[in-house]
């Protein structure tokens, strides 16, 4: 409802009593408030009537409330046509929620739910709707019914192997929606376009275009051809920005400094530069013979952002469901997609079979847009309650799965879709996992896969706290090939034939599996379940945010290392690490080891190089102390040996870490992890006192002119995205710490062995003479 401004000394005066009013306003007729006299007239009622009300003892109303509300109303009567004040939570849809975009936004939902019916999509069981999931994530998919997943006595898969009885005992997973494979944007869809068909089936055969980029230029003619298009529904209801760093202005991506993804930032722009400036002048002269506007770079990033935040890597069986005929043919059960729905094929909904257990159904992998599931967004905690799963018709063994991948249809439009979900369309099932619940008005999420916040950020354009799949990536720094000498041709030469890169992935140490039988570092398994160090405890284990030392005497350093629990590097570091460190003898004798018969032949079956590769032995110190009194002489100068290689990786190691919390925290980062703590909390007190301010009763002016609301908009899209790049940087920030408390308290435990093994080598040695 809507009141004068005149209510705004009488608010500050008594609040709650005018809140009182203000209700009492709402519930007034049309007839009653309207302008002039109406308003006066229904308040002076109002007060009458509310004085034959028995009232609570010592509840009385003021002497001046009448005569307030009299002149609060007269003010509200001028003012009731213009806009004014409005009680939150009481309000009815109207220009004020128009000036915020809720309506319009909620308008493309239901015009969308009504062109996914007319595809053949069932969402009987789903809404969409805006997002609760936080600021700037859009729309997404609640439940419109009490659903659940009966959860299995055994594993996750036991539907898939009955205890008794045949086919007749398994359990089909439980679809809460199905969209038509056959109204996904894809190549072929795009190649069976009319008017657009032959050019792209000539560029893709020509490779002038690849199957995603064939996506994203033809998602960006949909969106030039406006109403026209047979997407128009589902286009006018996606995002028209995007919180992706590729979109960040200057001020925003200087947020990032430092960090490995300013510098992909760089490198994606570079490249989608190159790749716009080969498809410009073609894609001007496809529009101009279609009769619509040039589109330009700002169209470009937007299908680009659509892609990488909603596309999926479709696994579509000529017959029966994915998950299924990946089983078959002894696959991963989990998807590999990249966009909303990316991952979950299998993940608790229904999964692997026995091999042999099924026949074997062939799989085509087709890149695509799937209107309507992509809409479900990404949760990590707690787990998402849905998965997702491709579906073909069954087809007997031996027949011609034509149509799998949603090309059935000879009409280029989604329109030409049937209007129901047939049992002999290929779909794509919004699936819950099993012994899930979901109640009616209920967010529906799916996983987007195990990935980092670095990701995350780049491909969606949020970062998620106390993200379990964080990972900080550390470069060896390369001189330029011209001056490499015959030792860094050895080295590399030495890293490519062990399958890596200079450069590695480290996730939280505590996270990182101990020894494996082969004396080589998993990465997977918890360890202890300790609490990440970050934030203050880390600063004061690691000195000042520039990766200054731990301070203290000798003795206190010691005990510091003593406590701290022992490094564990994964495998693949280690090696890269050491590549670096040995000498040119040393990887000489590595390459000749990579010759002999037993690696060939594991490189000619297929096995990762890295597997294969020369790791040094295992070296936990704590064992090598204890046994420390019992070695001779021999035994005690061969761990030197080792533990001199292993000082020299932990050196190495420790320096690129101290590098990468100097670019993180120095001069040229952002400042240091206790200044990241203290501005995200400001931001969440901002957001939790807008909230308030946005609660049931509070009283809300009037909308502000389309400028200042537009100011506004941008003030709220800069804090997004501060926000998302605060607690990416943050937990950068607590990986390097954390990684370099434990790596320098490692390498102070080493030297004291070495140091102690020196001493007793000599002793034997003197006692022989």
């Amino acid at each position: 409802m809507v009141v004068g401004l005149g209510f705004r000394a009488a608010a500050r005066d008594n609040p709650a009593i005018i809140y009182q009013i203000l209700r009492a306003l709402s519930s007034a007729s049309a007839s009653t408030v309207a302008p002039g006299t109406g308003v006066a007239a229904a308040l002076r009622a109002a007060t009458v009537a509310d004085a034959g009300t028995p009232k609570a003892e010592g509840r009385a109303l003021p002497r001046w409330l009448p005569a307030a509300a009299m002149a609060a109303a007269a003010a509200a009567a001028t003012m009731v046509a213009a806009g004014g004040l409005v009680v939150s939570g009481d309000a009815p849809p109207g220009p004020a929620a128009d000036a915020s975009g809720q309506s319009n936004q909620a308008a493309a939902a239901r015009e969308l739910e009504d062109w996914l019916k007319a595809q053949g999509a069932d969402v009987s069981k789903v809404q969409i709707k805006p997002s609760q999931a936080g600021p700037g994530a859009g729309l997404g998919l609640f439940a419109t019914a009490a659903v659940s997943a009966q959860r299995h006595g055994a594993s996750w898969w036991s539907w898939l192997w009955p205890r008794r009885g045949g086919a007749a005992g398994q359990r089909e997973p439980t679809t809460l929606a199905a969209f038509p494979l056959a109204a996904a944007i894809t190549a072929r869809k795009a190649c069976q376009d009319p008017q657009l068909g032959e050019q792209f089936s000539w560029m893709l055969d020509r490779q002038l275009l690849d199957e995603r980029t064939a996506v994203m230029v033809y998602l960006l003619v949909e969106r030039l051809r406006g109403d026209k298009s047979a997407y128009a529904p589902w286009i006018r209801a996606l995002p028209q920005s995007f919180d992706a760093p590729i979109n960040f202005a200057a001020a925003d991506l200087s947020e990032l400094r430092g960090t490995t993804l300013a510098k992909a930032v760089e490198a994606v722009s570079r490249r989608m530069r190159d790749t716009w400036s080969r498809l410009e002048s073609p894609l001007a002269a496809l529009c101009r013979d279609l009769g619509l506007r040039r589109p330009t770079w700002d169209d470009w990033v937007w299908a680009y952002c659509v892609w990488w935040s909603r596309g999926q890597s479709l696994p579509v069986p000529e017959s029966g469901s994915a998950t299924k005929a990946l089983a078959s043919l002894s696959a991963a059960s989990n998807g590999h997609g990249h966009g909303n729905g990316a991952s979950g094929n299998g993940n608790g909904g229904g999964a692997g079979l026995a091999a042999g257990a099924v026949r074997k159904v062939n799989i085509e992998v087709v890149e695509g847009l799937v209107p309507g599931l992509d809409f479900a967004n990404h949760r990590h905690s707690p787990p998402p309650q849905c998965w997702w799963e491709v579906v073909a018709p069954e087809r007997p063994t031996g027949k011609d799965a034509t149509g799998s991948t949603g090309s059935a249809s000879a009409s280029a439009t989604p329109s030409s879709a049937s209007t129901s979900a047939s049992s002999n369309a290929t779909m794509v099932r919004l699936q819950l996992h099993a012994g899930t619940r979901v109640r009616p008005g209920e967010e529906l999420f799916i996983s987007y896969g195990d990935k980092s916040n670095e990701e995350l950020l780049m491909l969606y354009g949020f970062a998620a706290p106390g993200n379990p799949h964080e990972f900080l990536m550390l470069y060896c720094p390369i001189p330029p090939q011209a001056e490499w000498d015959d030792v860094m041709h050895a080295r590399m030469e030495l890293l490519q034939s062990y399958g890596l890169r200079p450069q590695f992935f480290l996730p939280h140490p505590d996270s990182v599996s101990g020894p494996s039988e082969d004396g080589t570092a998993g990465s997977g398994a918890k360890r202890g379940g300790k609490k990440p160090a970050g934030g203050k405890a880390a600063a004061a284990d690691s000195g000042s945010g520039a990766g200054a030392g731990v301070q203290g005497d000798a003795a206190a350093e010691a005990a510091a290392a003593a406590a701290a629990p022992p490094l564990v590097l994964p495998g693949d570091v280690l090696d890269t690490l050491e590549v670096f460190v040995l000498n040119f003898q040393e990887l000489a004798h590595r390459s000749r080891a990579l010759q002999t018969e037993d690696r060939r032949a594991a490189r000619a079956a297929g096995s990762p190089l890295a597997a294969v590769a020369q790791h040094s032995p295992v070296l936990e110190l704590a064992a090598l102390r204890s046994r420390l009194p019992r070695m001779a002489a021999a035994e005690l100068k061969h761990y030197l040996a080792s533990l001199g290689l292993r000082m020299a990786t932990l050196t190495a190691f420790i320096r690129l870490l101290e590098i990468k919390v100097l670019e993180l925290e120095g001069a040229e980062g952002t400042g240091s992890l206790e200044q990241d703590e203290q501005l995200l909390a400001r931001l969440d007190a901002q957001a939790a006192a807008s909230l308030a301010e946005d609660a049931p009763g509070k009283l809300v002016y009037p909308p502000a002119p389309k400028q200042q609301q537009q100011h506004k908009e941008r003030e709220h899209e800069r804090t997004r995205r501060l926000r998302a790049a605060l607690v990416y940087r943050m937990g950068q920030k607590q990986l390097a710490r954390a990684w370099l408390v434990r790596a320098k308290a490692e390498l102070t435990n080493l030297l004291a062995l070495m140091r102690d093994m020196e001493t007793r080598c000599s002793s034997l040695e003197r006692a022989k003479k």
